[in-house]
């Protein structure tokens, strides 16, 4: 078959849609389709079970099935890519947004912009961008012509908190930063160990995400400099433009500021937060020898079957900074996590052929529908994204209230520059360093990893580093 112009394409999938096949109706066997989903499961037997029973459903209810490659995480990429470049990749899969995008940029996937316009034939009534929240939706074009997939989840972070110890220490639940050290305060008082936080390596990130939260929340200003695209977001080629230009300075006094909050708060940590990694910091919780530690909802099963019926737990976002803390405070808690997660794309190849096309988008929708979001969150702890999805009660604390993470600014650049913020915050918890010299230190080795990116990328001011040429500040 002749390769069709997309828009005609959709226009053919969604006529074939309402006259022929409709979702859930009986199909012939002869007119079976075959669905190749890939999908990083990793070793979890729980998510491959639950995901292996919606595919056989789907496959009940359509007729259309699905060759399911469920990868470990440590394979999933080198498969796909090893796929694609013999011409094999899949149907359909699932990756994070940064992949997603240099896939698409790539040329292995369809681009989903018209099919965001129209409704999901599973999630009627509105646009099926318009399913998603405001911010998310913002995040998935990559220009304003180009959508990779759509996502169907995302992993938030939160404080846990033993409510039964904060009871017991006269200690209020806490939204504000001065609440938050007043409660860590009364419970270190109490005998209590407030807060256990990993410090270990850069795979225990506590670190990174308190320093990201709390600098979007001081230094919004410095973001809104860097926003060369104005879509609201600093990127990396922003980051390297902005260092280039002057603009990224961690002796600023804002920085400077967060760096003494995250000093004074770690008065309150485990002595050994140094030694200590993510796992028994969240078991040290879990058996109730410590009130707080910070992890991603996909750890709320494995706290689940430890703490059992011990005591009542509760999660919270990282504390607001006021104007009481800060006289620079957004007045907004900014959000860990909370990205584009599991997107679902399809093959560009697809759009060669109409009716594997169709068979594909209708897979898509069906696993981005409300109730295969709300079935994964009820069984795997999936946080899903579709506004048309209620979170189960258990996870109501999970609901995203706060401010987008606007600038990643110890996450987003490479995992060199996660190892100089890391072992340079190291040396200043432990006093060998003040914040003065942390800060000299982070210019040098940003410096340093903001020259690699760029020659990596082959991004200098000449090119405006990748971006298009109206993207100026």
């Amino acid at each position: 078959m002749k390769k069709r112009n997309l828009t005609v394409m959709c226009a053919a999938v969604c006529a074939g849609l309402l006259g022929g096949i409709l979702p859930g109706e009986e199909v012939k066997a002869e007119d079976k389709a075959k669905i190749v989903f890939a999908q990083d499961l990793d070793t979890d037997e729980k998510a491959n079970k639950v995901m292996n029973e919606i595919l056989t459903e789907y496959t009940e209810k359509t007729g259309t099935e699905i060759q399911f490659e469920s990868l470990p995480s440590a394979d999933y990429r080198t498969w796909l890519m090893t796929q694609f470049s013999a011409g094999q990749g899949p149907d359909v899969y699932t990756g994070i947004i940064y992949d997603m995008t240099q896939d698409y940029k790539a040329g292995y996937l369809t681009n989903f912009k018209s099919l965001y316009e129209k409704e999901s034939s599973y999630d009627k009534g509105q646009p099926w961008k318009d399913t998603l929240p405001e911010y998310i939706a913002e995040q998935m074009y990559i220009t304003e012509e180009d959508v990779p997939g759509y996502p169907t989840a995302t992993s938030v972070v939160r404080v846990f908190y033993n409510k039964d110890m904060l009871e017991a220490a006269g200690a209020e639940i806490p939204e504000t930063w001065e609440e938050f050290m007043d409660t860590c305060s009364k419970l270190k008082e109490a005998g209590n160990i407030p807060f256990a936080f990993p410090n270990a390596t850069i795979a225990d990130l506590s670190w990174l995400w308190f320093n990201n939260s709390i600098c979007n929340q001081i230094d919004h200003e410095m973001i809104e400099a860097l926003d060369a695209s104005g879509n609201g977001y600093v990127e990396l080629a922003e980051m390297c433009k902005g260092y280039d230009e002057g603009k990224i300075d961690f002796k600023d006094e804002k920085l400077i500021e967060s760096f003494e909050l995250m000093k004074e708060f770690s008065q309150y940590w485990t002595s050994d937060y140094n030694g200590l990694d993510q796992k028994n910091a969240i078991e040290m919780f879990a058996r109730g020898e410590v009130a707080m530690v910070q992890a991603m909802s996909t750890s709320l099963e494995k706290i689940q079957s430890i703490v059992g019926d011990s005591f009542e737990y509760g999660v919270m976002p990282v504390p607001v900074i006021t104007e009481e803390t800060n006289e620079n405070a957004l007045g907004k808690s900014v959000i860990l996590g909370g990205q584009p997660d599991i997107i679902f794309g399809m093959n560009k190849a697809l759009e060669e052929d109409e009716e594997k096309y169709a068979a594909a988008l209708d897979f898509v929708q069906y696993m981005s529908s409300p109730e295969i979001q709300a079935r994964l969150a009820e069984e795997i702890n999936r946080i899903p994204l579709a506004t048309t999805v209620e979170l189960p009660e258990r996870l109501a604390g999970f609901t995203i209230t706060e401010e987008p993470l606007r600038m990643p600014w110890y996450t987003g650049v490479n995992e060199q520059w996660r190892n100089y913020f890391h072992r340079t915050g190291q040396e200043f918890l432990s006093d060998a360093i003040t914040a003065e010299e942390m800060a000299e230190t982070l210019n040098k080795s940003f410096g340093e990893v903001i020259a690699s990116v760029e020659g990596e990328n082959g991004w200098s001011a000449e090119n405006n580093y990748g971006m298009e040429q109206g993207n100026e500040s």
